[in-house]
């Protein structure tokens, strides 16, 4: 397959004339999007080039000018008649291609001669599978695993056995008894071997398969020779084989000569010939050292084998350019004695090449899939708000996590951001297309919690649904389930969380039969959870399993330089949620950045919507008010306050005026985006003697 320049070049390439002025070839790059044009005479010939850096130097200048002024005349160019291998040595991404009088004709991208070394890879291996079909003799070869990947025509036709139906299977599955693996374990070759496969009497040569001197896989040539040892005696058996077995030799695509024990050529066939490139008749009967002393070889590999006595393997380049690997092989008599050498030679010339042409375009396709990964990732990062190092290494670990299937546990405050930490190993995953359902364990009652997570079947209790009812386990089914405030998990469910990390299977409520899950845990709280263990209120054992890798992000105290980010973010997210356009003043900015959040991002988002929402001003400042004159909380002035206690007043009053509008503790949460025993916790520590005042403020915890 001769393939030209011309076969693959990009024909009718977009061009100017050298009095085009530098607007017009401006335009027209813009047009195509392309980064230079080709610039011709009026004789439609190649005069120069007019690239987007000619583009560049012209700005400030008259662009009416023409492009002949500016473009460049020395252009590399390639004739139509050259192959894509020459066209490949100029390192220019877009090659003009002229004809024999000069003219452009076209232009030669990287990606066209990528293309064409494709094609003609592609067509090398449909004339060697071709030519293996096209062999009389049966030839099978298998890898290393001992996986057939090689099955012919005639392979078929001895064992009855289509080639699809074996390729990819172990051979002694296929053949029983065939022992082709035995090459591949003592890298020897073994030849004439006389065997009976699937009730059929054959001969076999089998050999390794060396690339590099490591054995990847073996080869094995059969001949069948039931018929003639059916209708001949031994002796015209024998002789009939040695008779196939020369012609099997004369037709071998690899170079074969045999010699004696003093190294005197015997026989060659004409693929050895023709790789040597000498006559048949100045060779027969010459020592191999004769080939040595002429500079036909630089050294011989039948004289290593009867040196050595065992097979030997050299690769070398012969005068001609040829590169070829010969392999030696020792034939002993009854006595243990060497009297022939038979030699293997395969020309590798064409086949490095193709090699090396493969591996460029390997490369590019591994370039890439790299740019393709990184892109990906940067879409998943592009909302995660984060500028500190800390959080950049957190982040990079949870990346990197996220590239096994490992259980992850990620520990922190509240509201230091765990859910951001999962989504991003969820979406960084492989099971990135799967579901990730997401778990508070503290938002769900007691007596609920086993039932929601594990499902239940039809009837299983008062009250199921007739159907059943799947839970968040079978939901998050080939996907990531994110349990978040693991530690309040009862002690008596645990023991079934620990099954579901340990065997992958749960069982629903009212079933006797497990259902087998393929999901990934990730697991976060804000507790101690070894304290826990201490005092009995967590199983040491599914503490174990959740802390496979542990994550601990830091709390926004220890990551400063995250805050005037966040500030931003949350402010630009609550303007456009209430169609403002409010602005924080770089003073009030720096009393935020030096404050502790308790409450971490979650307090600090809650902070910056109630001044969006509170501030009379378009420049929220410190002295700003805060609250609306009904609550009666006006902070005029940070100046003399603690920052602390001004958030801290803040959402006391909030917390209250919300709880007494709607005297449920779970519609407070809701409306203030928290976890209700968050509310419960604060109307307590706020509120500590106001039971009376607050009566629903723990019953209705254990109504909802």
């Amino acid at each position: 397959m001769n393939l030209k320049v011309k076969d693959i070049m990009t024909s009718d390439p977009v061009w100017i004339n050298y009095r085009d002025t530098i607007q017009t070839a401006t335009q027209i790059m813009l047009q195509h999007r392309i980064d230079g044009l080709p610039v011709l005479n009026d004789q439609k010939k190649l005069v120069g080039i007019f690239t987007k850096s000619h583009a560049f130097r012209a700005l400030g200048r008259d662009i009416n000018i023409p492009v002949y002024d500016i473009m460049k005349r020395d252009v590399i160019t390639i004739n139509e008649q050259a192959t894509p291998e020459e066209a490949w040595q100029i390192q220019v991404g877009r090659l003009p291609v002229v004809n024999s009088s000069g003219e452009l004709v076209g232009i030669a991208t990287r990606t066209d001669l990528v293309n064409a070394f494709y094609l003609q890879l592609k067509y090398a291996m449909k004339e060697l599978k071709v030519i293996i079909n096209s062999t009389h003799n049966s030839i099978i070869a298998i890898d290393s695993n001992s996986n057939i990947i090689v099955f012919n025509k005639a392979a078929e036709n001895l064992f009855n056995i289509s080639r699809s139906d074996v390729l990819g299977k172990q051979i002694d599955d296929v053949i029983p008894y065939s022992s082709l693996t035995s090459v591949i374990q003592d890298c020897k070759a073994q030849f004439t071997q006389k065997m009976v496969l699937c009730g059929k009497s054959v001969l076999v040569n089998k050999s390794p398969i060396i690339d590099n001197g490591e054995v990847i896989g073996g080869v094995g040539v059969l001949q069948d020779i039931s018929e003639l040892e059916m209708i001949s005696d031994e002796l015209r058996t024998v002789q009939l084989i040695n008779k196939e077995l020369n012609t099997i030799i004369d037709f071998s695509a690899d170079g074969i000569v045999v010699a004696d024990s003093s190294g005197i050529i015997l026989k060659v066939n004409n693929a050895y010939l023709e790789i040597m490139g000498i006559s048949q008749e100045v060779l027969i009967g010459k020592s191999v050292k004769w080939l040595v002393e002429k500079g036909y070889l630089s050294e011989s590999v039948i004289l290593k084998v009867l040196q050595s006595r065992k097979s030997e393997t050299v690769a070398l380049r012969l005068n001609t350019g040829k590169e070829i690997i010969l392999t030696g092989t020792p034939i002993y008599d009854e006595e243990g004695n060497i009297y022939r050498v038979v030699a293997n030679v395969r020309d590798l010339t064409e086949l490095n090449c193709l090699r090396e042409q493969l591996k460029e375009a390997r490369g590019l396709t591994m370039k890439y899939l790299s740019e393709m990964e990184k892109y990906r990732l940067d879409k998943i990062l592009e909302d995660v708000v984060y500028q500190s190092k800390e959080m950049c290494v957190k982040i990079e670990m949870a990346i990197k996590v996220a590239q096994v299937d490992s259980t992850v546990l990620l520990l922190g405050e509240s509201g230091v951001g765990k859910e951001v930490i999962a989504e991003i190993i969820h979406k960084s995953s492989n099971r990135s297309k799967g579901p990730f359902v997401k778990v508070n364990c503290a938002s769900i009652p007691n007596e609920l919690i086993e039932s929601e997570l594990f499902g239940y079947e039809g009837g299983a209790f008062t009250g199921a649904y007739k159907d059943g009812r799947f839970g968040f386990f079978e939901l998050a089914n080939g996907g990531t389930i994110f349990l978040d405030e693991i530690g309040e998990v009862p002690l008596d469910i645990q023991p079934k969380l620990l099954r579901v990390l340990q065997e992958q299977e749960i069982y629903r409520i009212g079933g006797r039969k497990p259902i087998k899950l393929n999901i990934r845990v990730i697991a976060a709280t804000n507790r101690d959870l070894e304290d826990m263990i201490k005092v009995g209120k967590f199983r040491q054992d599914l503490f174990y399993r959740l802390n496979v890798v542990s994550i601990l992000i830091p709390p926004l105290r220890q990551r400063r330089d995250d805050i005037p980010a966040l500030i931003h973010h949350f402010l630009n997210k609550f303007n456009r949620k209430y169609s403002l356009n409010k602005k924080i003043s770089s003073r009030l900015i720096s009393k935020l950045i030096h404050y502790d959040w308790p409450g971490n991002i979650r307090e600090l988002e809650n902070t910056i919507e109630r001044m969006v929402i509170l501030s009379s001003d378009d420049l929220i400042d410190t002295d700003n008010e805060l609250l609306n004159s009904d609550e009666k909380q006006v902070i005029s002035s940070f100046k003399n306050l603690n920052l602390h206690d001004v958030l801290r007043e803040t959402e006391k009053n909030l917390i209250l005026q919300v709880y007494n509008e709607c005297r449920s503790t779970h519609k407070a949460a809701q409306i203030l985006g928290v976890n209700q025993s968050t509310i419960v916790r604060k109307l307590h520590k706020y509120y500590p003697n106001s039971k009376k005042e607050i009566p629903q403020c723990i019953n209705d915890d254990n109504l909802h």
